[in-house]
C-alpha cells in the first residue's frame, strides 16, 4: 500500500515549512485552550485550533469537504498528533465524534485523554471528510486534554465533535440461553450465574502460562481469580485440579494450520482457509482431523462435569491468524463448522460460546450469528499502568449485539479499575489478564493495584465464587 509521506530533501524542507507556518499563524501552546463552536447540543473543536505535534494545518484538499479553514495532517511518524483542550463543566461522560479522511485504506489510530489511553479505533478509508463515532469519553470538571495520536497513522482530522452530558445506563439484562440446545447442566448453571452477575460485579480472569501466575497473585493480594484460561492444546492436571477447587475455566486456540506452514500467524503459513471450508478437498480434511483431536480434550473435561467458556477463531477481524485472512466469509463458515462438528457431531455440551472481536470498523460482518454464540469477548490491552475501563470498546461490544449477548475481556494487560467499572457502568462480565510479564513485570500491574484489584468488593475471586451452583457439589479447597 503507497503512503502518503513527504520524500527526499524537498519533501522534509516543505514538511517543516508548513509545520512552521503551523506554529506562526496559529500561535497555540499545548496548554492553550481550544476555543470551540456550539452547533445544536454539541461543540466543535476544529483541527486547526489545537496544538499540533508533528503534523501540520493544510487546505489544499479544497473538494475534500472540510469545515473551517482547514484541517491538520502529517500524522506520519510516532508521536504525530493533535491536541485539543477542552472544557467540560460537568464530570461525566461525553459522546465524541471526529471528522477525518483516510485516503491510503482503512487505517487505526488511538486516543488519549489526560495522557491515558481511552481507545483505538479504526478508521475506515475515505477520501472525503467523514464522521466517525469514537463512543463515550470521560471527561472532568474542568480542561481535559484529548490526543489523538499517531498508530497508523496517514489520517488528515478536520474536528471532533463533542455531545452533551450522558447518563450511562445499566448493563441491559441478557437471558441465559445457550446456543448449544441442550447444554450439559454445569453450562447453564454457569450461563445462569454469569447472566445473574452481569453489571453488578466482575469476576477476575488470569491467562496461564504455568501456576507461577497464580502464586503471583496470591503472593501479591491474598486473594485467587475466579477463572484462569489455559490454551486447549495445553489442557491438563491444572485445569481439573482448578474445576475441582470451584474454579471456572477458559480456554482459547491458537490453532496451527495444519499444512503450509505449522503456525497459526497468517503470514507464517500459505494454508488456504478457502478450500478448507469446501467438503472433500484435502484441507477440509485435515481442519476436520484437528477438530477431533481438540474434541478429545474438552471431552475430557466434559466428562468430569466441566464447563468451559470456549473462545475459538479469536480475533479474526485482525488476519494476523490464517483464519482470519481471508475475510469474514470463509471465517464465519469455519467456526459453525466447528460449532457444529464440536456440538453435533462430538456431543460436546459443555461448551459456552465465545466470540472474541478486536472492535473494528467491520465487526459486525464478521460476527458468525446470535445462533452460535453465547458471548461476545474482546481482547484489548491499555498501556502499562493504564488502570482504565476501556469504555469505549465495552459499548463498541455492547451495540455489535444490541445488548443481547454478554460482554467479556477476554484478555488485558493492566486491570481496569473496579471502581471505575462500577462507577461508569462498564459492565464486562470478566476480564483475563494475559500471563506472564503482563501480571508479573510490576509494570503493567503493579503490586498494589493487584492488591487493590482483587481485593475491591466489585471484584469476583475464588474465595467468592458460588461453585456448588455450578458444579452441583462443594469445591475441594479455596488456596
Amino acid at each position: 500500500m503507497a503512503k502518503k509521506s513527504w520524500s527526499g530533501r524537498k519533501g522534509r524542507l516543505l514538511h517543516a515549512a508548513a509545520l512552521a507556518v503551523s506554529v506562526l499563524m496559529l500561535g497555540f501552546t499545548e496548554a492553550s485552550p481550544t476555543k470551540g463552536k456550539q452547533v445544536g447540543e454539541a461543540i466543535i473543536y476544529e483541527a486547526e485550533d489545537a496544538f499540533l505535534s508533528g503534523t501540520y494545518f493544510t487546505n489544499v484538499k479544497v473538494t475534500n469537504g472540510y469545515s473551517g479553514t482547514g484541517y491538520v495532517s502529517g500524522f506520519d511518524e510516532a508521536g504525530d498528533s493533535v491536541v485539543f483542550n477542552i472544557r467540560a463543566d460537568e464530570t461525566g461522560c461525553y459522546p465524541l465524534t471526529i471528522s477525518y479522511s483516510s485516503p491510503f485504506g482503512n487505517k487505526t489510530n488511538k486516543l488519549f485523554l489526560n495522557e491515558q489511553l481511552a481507545g483505538e479505533k479504526e478508521f475506515p478509508q475515505t477520501d472525503r471528510f467523514t464522521e466517525l463515532n469514537f463512543g463515550c469519553l470521560v471527561l472532568q470538571t474542568g480542561f481535559n486534554r484529548v490526543e489523538l495520536r499517531k498508530d497508523w497513522g496517514y489520517i488528515d482530522v478536520d474536528y471532533i465533535k463533542v455531545g452533551k452530558l450522558e447518563i450511562r445506563q445499566e448493563a441491559a439484562h441478557v437471558k441465559p440461553q445457550l446456543a448449544t440446545r441442550y447444554p450439559s447442566k454445569e453450562a447453564q448453571g454457569l450461563m445462569n450465574y454469569l447472566t445473574e452477575q452481569y453489571g453488578k460485579a466482575v469476576i477476575a480472569g488470569q491467562q496461564t502460562n504455568s501456576r507461577e501466575e497464580l502464586d503471583y497473585i496470591l503472593s501479591a493480594s491474598g486473594k485467587l481469580p475466579a477463572m484462569i484460561g489455559i490454551e486447549v492444546t495445553r489442557l491438563d492436571e491444572l485445569a481439573l485440579e482448578w474445576a475441582e477447587r470451584g474454579g471456572l475455566l477458559t480456554s482459547e486456540w491458537h490453532w496451527m494450520a495444519p499444512a503450509g506452514g505449522y503456525h497459526y500467524l497468517s503470514d507464517s503459513t500459505t494454508f488456504d482457509i478457502a478450500q478448507a471450508i469446501i467438503p472433500g478437498t484435502v484441507e477440509h480434511e485435515l481442519v476436520l482431523e484437528d477438530i477431533d483431536r481438540i474434541a478429545a480434550s474438552l471431552g475430557k473435561l466434559k466428562d468430569a462435569g466441566i464447563p468451559v467458556l470456549w473462545r475459538p477463531l479469536h480475533e479474526a477481524e485482525g488476519k494476523w491468524f490464517w483464519w482470519g485472512e481471508q475475510g469474514p466469509g470463509p471465517a464465519k463458515i469455519l467456526y459453525r463448522l466447528l460449532f457444529d462438528r464440536l456440538v453435533n457431531y462430538h456431543g460436546l455440551d459443555n461448551l459456552i460460546w465465545v466470540w472474541t472481536s478486536i472492535d473494528a470498523a467491520n465487526s459486525g460482518d464478521w460476527y458468525p450469528g446470535d445462533d452460535y454464540v453465547d458471548i461476545v469477548g474482546i481482547d484489548k490491552y491499555a498501556q502499562a499502568g493504564n488502570y482504565g475501563t476501556l469504555m469505549i470498546h465495552y459499548d463498541n461490544s455492547v451495540k455489535l449485539v444490541n445488548g443481547s449477548k454478554l460482554v467479556a475481556l477476554t484478555e488485558n494487560g493492566p486491570i481496569p479499575d473496579p471502581q471505575q467499572l462500577q462507577n461508569l457502568r462498564v459492565g464486562w462480565s470478566y476480564f483475563t489478564t494475559w500471563h506472564l510479564n503482563h501480571i508479573m513485570d510490576g509494570n503493567e500491574n503493579s503490586v498494589d493495584h493487584i492488591q487493590y484489584a482483587y481485593n475491591h468488593p466489585y471484584v469476583i475471586t475464588l474465595d467468592k465464587l458460588p461453585s456448588e451452583k455450578i458444579y452441583y457439589k462443594d469445591r475441594l479447597t479455596l488456596h
